[in-house]
C-alpha cells in the first residue's frame, strides 16, 4: 500500500461509540493517522478501552451523556460501526454538535428495517424473499407454506431469528421475535434453500461499487435457527450475475434514497440465475470484510470513514481506479461456530496462525468465556482471514485449520460445530 498523508488528521479527536472487539480496528487505524482517540461503552472492560487514549463507562445509547461528553471534550469528529443499535445515537449526536455522519436517521431506517428494505428494492425492480399471508399470521398456521424464516425487523446478528418447519413452532418464533424486536415488527417470509451470497459496497460521491462478494458456506445443524456462517470464499462465482442483473437497479436505489457516501452489505441467495436479497446493512460488517478488501484492492473502508468523520469526504481513493470485487488471488474467511458451553482449552491456534496463507484473525472468544445464545452469531470463536495466489494452498491451508484447530468444554467435550 502507498505511503498515506495524514497531515490534516494530527492531533484530531475524535468519539468511538462501542469498545468490542472489532472497535479495535478503528482505534488503531485513528492511531495511525495520528488522531486522540476516545472511547466509551457500558460495559467496563471492553476491549478497545485497553487501547485507546481515553476510555468511559458511558452508554452509547445515552446521548444526551455523550453529547455533554463530546463537547468538554472538544472533539473534531464522532464515529460507530458494526452494531445497528448504535448507528442512530450516533447520528443523532453527529446531528447535535454539527459534525459529519455518513448516513442519515430516515437512511438508517429504510435500509436496514427489514420491512422497509424489502419495500425499497421492490420499487426498483430488485428480487426479495417472499413474505407470507399476514392474514395467516392471526393464528391460522396450518395454511402456511413450510418452512418459514420468522425474524424482527429490526434484528442484527441472527437475535430473534427462528425457522419453522410446522403449524406449532410458529407461536413461540414469533413471540421470540417481538421479544427481540425494538420496534415490534416482525417479517415473516419463505426460507430458501439456495447458495446464499454476502455483497460489500462502497458509495464515493453517489457512485455504488460493489468491493467484493462471497459465496458463504452455511451451518445448517441447529435445527430451528437460522442458518450461521461457517465459511466465505472469494470471488463469488457469482458476480457477473449480480452486473446482469442487480446493479443498474441498486444504483437507482441509492440514489433514490440519497446515499452518496459510506460503505453497506447485502445478503441474498442466487435463484434462477437471480439474486433474491433478505437484509441490507447500512455500516462496516460485523463480519470485517475490509480486511479482505483492503489486501487485495489496497482500499481501507475504515479508514474512508474515519476521515469522513473528520473532514465531510469520503476520500482516500478512487473508486473508479482501486475496486475490484474479482480480487487478485483466491481468498476465504473461515468462521469457528462453538456450541454452547465454557471454554476450558484451545489447542492448535498458534500453529493455524503461522500458516503462509493466514493474514489475519479477529478473536471474539478465549478460555473461559461461556456460550450460551444458540443460533446467533455469538457462536462465532474466530474468524480467520486467508488467501492465497494458489487455490489448492488456500483449500490446504483450510484443511490444516480444520485438523488442528481444537477447541474443549470442561468435560472435555469439542465445542466446535460440525464444519
Amino acid at each position: 500500500m502507498r505511503q498515506r498523508d495524514y497531515t490534516q488528521f494530527k492531533g484530531k479527536k475524535i468519539l468511538l461509540l462501542g469498545a468490542h472487539t472489532l472497535m479495535m480496528h478503528l482505534v488503531e487505524k485513528a492511531h495511525e493517522m495520528g488522531m486522540y482517540v476516545i472511547v466509551t461503552d457500558y460495559i467496563k472492560d471492553a476491549p478497545a478501552k485497553k487501547i485507546a487514549d481515553e476510555a468511559y463507562d458511558i452508554s452509547t445509547l445515552d446521548v444526551a451523556a455523550l453529547i455533554k461528553l463530546a463537547k468538554e471534550k472538544q472533539v473534531d469528529a464522532v464515529y460507530t460501526a458494526y452494531v445497528d443499535i448504535n448507528l442512530a445515537p450516533c447520528c443523532e449526536i453527529c446531528n447535535a454538535l454539527g459534525l459529519p455522519f455518513y448516513a442519515t436517521l430516515k437512511q438508517l431506517d429504510e435500509t436496514m428495517n427489514k420491512v422497509h428494505f424489502k419495500n425499497n428494492c421492490r420499487k426498483f425492480g430488485i428480487r426479495v424473499a417472499n413474505d407470507v399471508n399476514p392474514e395467516l399470521l392471526d393464528g391460522i398456521y396450518d395454511k402456511i407454506d413450510y418452512p418459514v424464516i420468522v425474524k424482527p425487523a429490526d434484528s442484527y446478528s441472527s437475535k430473534g431469528i427462528s425457522v419453522c418447519s410446522y403449524p406449532e413452532e410458529m407461536q413461540e418464533a414469533l413471540n421470540k421475535a417481538m421479544d427481540k424486536s425494538n420496534c415490534k415488527e416482525i417479517v415473516v417470509e419463505e426460507f430458501i434453500d439456495a447458495q446464499d451470497v454476502y455483497l460489500y459496497f462502497t458509495v464515493q460521491n453517489g457512485l455504488l461499487s460493489l468491493s467484493a462478494m462471497a459465496d458463504r458456506l452455511l451451518n445448517n445443524d441447529q435445527y430451528g435457527c437460522a442458518p450461521q456462517p461457517m465459511g466465505y470464499s472469494f470471488p463469488s462465482k457469482y458476480i457477473d450475475i449480480y452486473y446482469d442483473k442487480v446493479h443498474k437497479k441498486l444504483q437507482k436505489m441509492m440514489d433514490n434514497l440519497e446515499i452518496r457516501n459510506g460503505s453497506f452489505f447485502m445478503q441474498g441467495f442466487i435463484v434462477d440465475n437471480d439474486i433474491i436479497f433478505f437484509e441490507m446493512g447500512l455500516r462496516l460488517t460485523g463480519g470485517a470484510g475490509y480486511l479482505q478488501i483492503r489486501k487485495q484492492n489496497q482500499i481501507d473502508q475504515t479508514e474512508m470513514h474515519l476521515r469522513y468523520a473528520v473532514t465531510g469526504k469520503f476520500d482516500g481513493w478512487d473508486l473508479k481506479t482501486y475496486d475490484n470485487p474479482r480480487f487478485r488471488h483466491p481468498a476465504y474467511v473461515f468462521v469457528i461456530l462453538l456450541k454452547n458451553g465454557k471454554i476450558d482449552r484451545i489447542e492448535g491456534l498458534d500453529d493455524v496462525l503461522e500458516d503462509d496463507s493466514v493474514f489475519d484473525i479477529v478473536q471474539f472468544k478465549s478460555v473461559g468465556d461461556v456460550l450460551d445464545a444458540r443460533g446467533t452469531l455469538n457462536q462465532v470463536f474466530a474468524r480467520i482471514y486467508m488467501e492465497n495466489e494458489s487455490k489448492d494452498k488456500l483449500d490446504q491451508a483450510i484443511l490444516n485449520i480444520k485438523n488442528k484447530l481444537k477447541i474443549y468444554d470442561e468435560k472435555g467435550n469439542n465445542m466446535i460445530l460440525n464444519y
